[in-house]
C-alpha cells in the first residue's frame, strides 16, 4: 500500500530525529540505518573556521564511525530545536530545507550555534533514507556581544538575544522607527555611511564562508560616567551586521594596534584605558605611574602614531588593521 503526502512527510519527520538523536548519542548502528547505502551518498558542510568540505561514499559512513568511537567527551545539547521547516516530496524522493539551532556551550562542536541545512531523501523498499545533507553555519547567531542585522537603510532585520536585551538601555544606540539610531548626530552620520559602505561593497564582493570581510569602526561618544562607545559595521556571511558592548573585539583591536605600531606593554595598557574614554589623569591612576610619566608614554604613543591628539588617536587604534601588521 502507498503512504500518502501526510504519511510520507511524517515518516520523513521521523528519520531526520531519529538519525540525529542517534548522531548526539553515539550510536553508530542507528545512524548508518538511516543513510542510504550507495557510493552516490553526498554530505556537504560549510563550517565558519574550516571551510567547506565534502565526504562521498563510504567515507562518509567511516568518518562517522571516527566521531562515534572517538576517546573524548560527549554532552549532549541541553537546547537542540528546528524551525521554518519546507518539505518538497516526489513518489521517490523528498527535499527538506530548515533551520537548525544548538546551544553553543553544550552542543558538540561539529554542530555549535545555527545552520541551515537540506536533507535529500530517497525512498527504498517503502522506507525513506537520506541520500544527501547540505549544512551550512551561520557565524553571527551564537556570538556572545549584541548583534543586529539591517539592511541598507540601517532597518532593523534581526537582533540576538543579547542585543535584545542590552538595545533598549543602550547610552548611545537605541532602534528609532525600526531601524539602528546612533543618539550622537555625528555618529549617527559616521553610522550610516559605515552602512551604506558596506551595503556597496556587499554589492561586488563574494566573501569566504565565516570571512568578515569588509569591517568599519564608529565612535559612538561617551555617555554620563565618561566611558567612551563604539560598535563595529560588518559584511559576514554576506550579511550587514552590527556589533557593540564587545569587550572581547575590543581587546582584540587594541592587541592589533599594538602590533601595527609596535607598542610596548606599558604603551598598550595606557592606550587601552584612552580608549575606555578616560583622561590621562585617570589612566596614570589606574596604571599606579605619575602623571608626567604618563604623559611621556602618550608622547611616545604619538611619535609612533603620527597624531598629536587623543581623539585622533583613539580613531586610529580602532581603526587599526591586522593586514599592516
Amino acid at each position: 500500500m502507498t503512504l500518502d503526502p501526510a504519511d510520507d512527510r511524517s515518516a520523513i519527520m521521523q528519520v531526520i530525529e531519529a538519525e540525529t538523536e542517534a548522531y548526539l548519542q553515539r550510536n553508530y548502528d542507528a545512524w548508518q540505518s538511516y543513510w542510504l547505502d550507495s557510493p552516490e551518498i553526498r554530505r556537504v558542510q560549510t563550517h565558519v573556521r574550516t571551510g567547506v568540505t565534502v565526504t562521498a561514499g563510504a567515507e562518509i559512513r567511516a568518518q562517522m564511525k571516527r566521531i562515534t568511537s572517538g576517546p573524548f567527551e560527549w554532552r549532549p545539547p541541553w537546547r537542540f530545536q528546528r524551525k521554518n521547516f519546507n518539505v518538497v516530496l516526489s513518489p521517490e524522493m523528498a527535499w527538506v530545507s530548515y533551520d537548525q539551532i544548538g546551544d553553543m556551550s553544550e552542543i558538540p562542536k561539529a554542530c555549535p550555534g545555527q545552520y541551515y541545512e537540506v536533507k535529500i531523501l530517497q525512498k527504498v523498499g517503502g522506507a525513506w533514507k537520506i541520500s544527501c545533507v547540505v549544512s551550512t553555519q551561520i557565524h553571527g547567531n551564537h556570538v556572545n556581544a549584541p548583534l543586529v542585522e539591517v539592511d541598507e537603510t540601517g532597518m532593523l532585520i534581526w537582533q540576538n538575544e543579547a542585543a535584545k536585551e542590552r538595545l533598549p538601555h543602550h547610552p548611545r544606540l537605541c532602534a528609532r522607527a525600526g531601524k539602528l539610531w546612533a543618539k550622537n548626530p555625528e555618529a549617527l552620520s559616521e553610522l550610516q555611511d559605515a552602512v551604506t559602505w558596506i551595503a556597496q561593497m556587499r554589492a561586488h564582493h563574494t566573501p569566504r564562508v565565516g570571512e568578515e570581510a569588509v569591517t568599519r569602526v564608529v565612535a559612538l561618544g561617551q555617555d554620563d560616567e565618561g566611558f567612551a562607545h563604539v560598535c563595529w559595521a560588518m559584511l559576514r556571511d554576506g550579511k550587514l551586521l552590527i556589533t557593540f558592548d564587545d569587550s572581547e573585539r575590543l581587546s582584540l583591536q587594541i592587541t592589533t594596534a599594538s602590533e601595527v605600531y609596535r607598542l610596548s606593554g606599558t604603551q598598550e595598557k595606557l592606550a587601552r584605558h584612552l580608549v575606555d574614554g578616560q583622561d590621562l589623569t585617570t589612566a596614570a591612576l589606574a596604571l599606579d605611574m605619575s602623571p608626567n610619566t604618563a604623559k611621556t608614554h602618550l608622547q611616545r604613543i604619538y611619535d609612533k602614531t603620527g597624531v598629536r591628539s587623543q581623539p585622533a588617536l583613539v580613531r586610529l587604534l580602532l581603526s587599526a588593521d591586522r593586514h599592516d601588521v
